[in-house]
This record gives C-alpha cells, structure tokens and sequence, in this order.
C-alpha cells in the first residue's frame, strides 16, 4: 500500500510519561554524582514475555504515523533512494486536524513490561561473567532482566557480575554491576530486529494477543554501566620493564708504542800525546846523541766529561715519562762543561753550556846534549 507524504515520514509521540531514560542506583549514603558511568553497546538475548503478577499494560502510549488506513511502513532503503516494506496494520486508526488544516492519521499502541529467565548479554566493554538473577518487583524470582516493548526496547534493569572495561580510559572494574540499554527505533533500517508494540499488536483499545517473542542478539544501540562509587579498578601485575643492555662504547685502539731506537754509545774520546818523548840514540861517531822520534801511545786512555776523568762511561737509568714511553739517557751525549757565573747570567735563557774540547798535547822537539 502506497502511503501518504505524512505516512512517509514517521512520526511518533509518547504520550502519558517521561521518556525511558537508563536508571541509576544509589548506594547507601554515595550520590549519584559520585559514580562512574560507562557507555557502549551490546546485544541481548532471550524470551521475553509478560509478567505473570502484573500483565497488564503501562502506563506509557506509544503514538505512530499512518496513512488514512492506519498502516505504517519502513524505509530500508536511503533517503534520497527510499525502499518502504509494509510493517503493521492497525484497524484502530485515528484523525486530527493540525494546525495548517492538514489532516493527521495516526495509531496509538500501550507499552508493554516484560520479563526474562534465560537472558544473555554481550559487550566489548563486558567480560567474564553473566547476568546474575534477582527478584521482578519483589514477588518473580530468577528474573534475569526487565523491560519495557514500546517504539523501541527499552533494558530497564538487569546486574551483570563480571569485569567491565571503560573505552575511554581503559580501567577496569571488577563486580556486580547494574546495567540498562536502549534497542533501535522501530523507523529505523534495523528496527525491525528489536522487539515494538507491532510485534506484541499492543495497538488500543484493542489488547495485547501475543504474549512472549524471542529475541536472537538484539542490537543495544546504547548500553549504560553504572560503576559504584567505591569499586576498585583492577590492577594488574605490571609487566617488568626489561632493564636495557648498556651500549659499551668501545675503547679506541691506540696505535704501538714505538720501540725506541738505541742511542748508540759514543766512542770514548781518548788525549794521546802525539809527540813522544825522545829516546836518547847514542851515535858513537858522535860526542853529540840527537834524540830520534819514537812512535808512543799512553798506556791508560783518559775520558774527559765535564772535567772529570772516569775509566769507563757511565749510563744513565732508563727515563720513564707519563705516556709509558722510556729511554736511556747517554752521559756522554749530556757531556757540558762547566760555566762559570762571570760568562752566564743565573736568568740568561740563551746561555748554553760549552763542551770541553780535549787538546792535543804538542811537546817540543828538542836535543839532548850527552856528555
């Protein structure tokens, strides 16, 4: 049935009450302000059905959009390529006159209560537990959750005991929580997958002919987790920081000590009188003996260093310096002679010492009268 332009665009007004909103439980003297509510989603899963103490219906009125039949229909198309599927046809269809003079068709329906034993509820932000049972209203034990079928499911109480996990900062609470939810709309595409008034035909004056419908993971549009005030974030061992591995910085490779080159020892300066003493050489056909050159050699060399005579070098013990390097100090090559303090200032820089310089004896020829 093609449906009017008003018929088109689902309106829908509850009438009687405030709209379903998720409730908060107080613990002892703990404001409200003072818990932590957690949002996300879920599904729900179970029989519902009509409370067996009180099956009657709500006090909330449910009103929805018709065309002049009283039949509703969805868009499970888009906007701008719309698709409606026939939904419900009420035969209870009623009139009014807006305030433009357009006439308004619409269809009134009662909410419904319901109940479930067998619930199921599932979340990213729930783990680890299921939903615990309490008492319906004081007087139905085991009940697993309870809710209201009106344009939309409506989760108006159940406790979860489990862990609950915050998105938003990543805590999580261990316990028994109490959680409410809110199913999608009936105008929307996936409204038909949660429970309404149409599937119960709660439409008045009529009553309700369906009394139980079975819900297969019912989308949760909205699932709210009221944390008390008092609980406790779980904590975890912490996983230990490996402690790092200190980057050695390696030690550069000096390069060899050179081994140092010996200092060769000089050859001792040895004074040799070069003039020998004369040998008187009698000529015996002469009264007068002429001294005849002899080749002579002293007997015991002298070393000069610094004015002193010694038989043999003396060497110096090795010099070590800071770096590790060494090496031995010949005397002879420290040979200087001494300064006198007339020739050389104390704070002369420029002073230096003067070697002395062996000499070479030169003796006198010379005649020797032997008489």
């Amino acid at each position: 049935m093609q449906l009017s332009s008003a018929a088109t665009k689902l309106g829908c007004t509850v009438l009687g009450g405030s709209s379903l909103v998720a409730a908060i439980v107080g613990l002892g003297g703990t404001s409200a302000s003072a818990q932590i509510t957690i949002q996300g989603t879920g599904a729900l899963s179970g029989t519902i059905q009509l409370p067996n103490n009180n099956p009657n219906f709500n006090n909330r009125v449910t009103r929805v959009d018709t065309d002049s039949n009283g039949s509703y229909q969805r868009n499970i198309g888009s906007k701008n390529n719309p698709n409606y599927v026939p939904v419900y046809q009420s035969n209870y269809v009623k009139v009014e006159t807006r305030s433009d003079g357009s006439l308004h068709y619409f269809v009134d329906f009662k909410g419904i209560p319901v109940i479930s034993f067998d619930g199921i509820l599932s979340s990213p932000i729930l783990s680890g537990g299921t939903l615990t049972p309490y008492t319906f209203q004081g007087k139905v034990p085991g009940t697993k959750f309870q809710g209201v079928v009106q344009d939309e499911f409506g989760l108006t109480k159940a406790f979860y005991t489990g862990i609950v996990t915050d998105p938003k900062t990543g805590k999580q609470y261990q316990g028994t929580f109490q959680v409410s939810g809110q199913g999608p709309r009936y105008s929307d595409r996936d409204g038909g997958l949660s429970p309404t008034v149409f599937d119960f035909k709660s439409d008045l004056p009529g009553k309700p002919t369906v009394t139980s419908w079975q819900m297969n993971n019912v989308p949760l549009v909205r699932l709210t987790i009221t944390v008390p005030a008092n609980a406790t974030p779980i904590t975890s061992n912490p996983t230990p920081t490996p402690t790092p591995t200190p980057t050695l910085t390696p030690i550069p490779t000096l390069p060899p000590i050179p081994t140092p080159t010996p200092i060769p020892t000089p050859t001792p300066v040895v004074s040799v009188n070069s003039t020998p003493t004369p040998v008187p050489v009698i000529d015996t056909s002469s009264a007068i003996a002429e001294a005849v050159p002899q080749a002579f050699t002293s007997p015991t060399p002298t070393v000069e260093t610094n004015g002193s005579n010694f038989s043999s070098p003396v060497t110096a013990p090795n010099i070590e310096f800071s770096s590790g390097n060494s090496f031995a100090v010949n005397p002879v090559g420290l040979e200087t002679s001494t300064v006198t303090s007339s020739s050389c200032s104390i704070d002369s820089v420029n002073c230096r010492t003067r070697l002395n310089k062996s000499k070479q004896a030169i003796g006198p020829r010379s005649r020797v009268l032997v008489r």
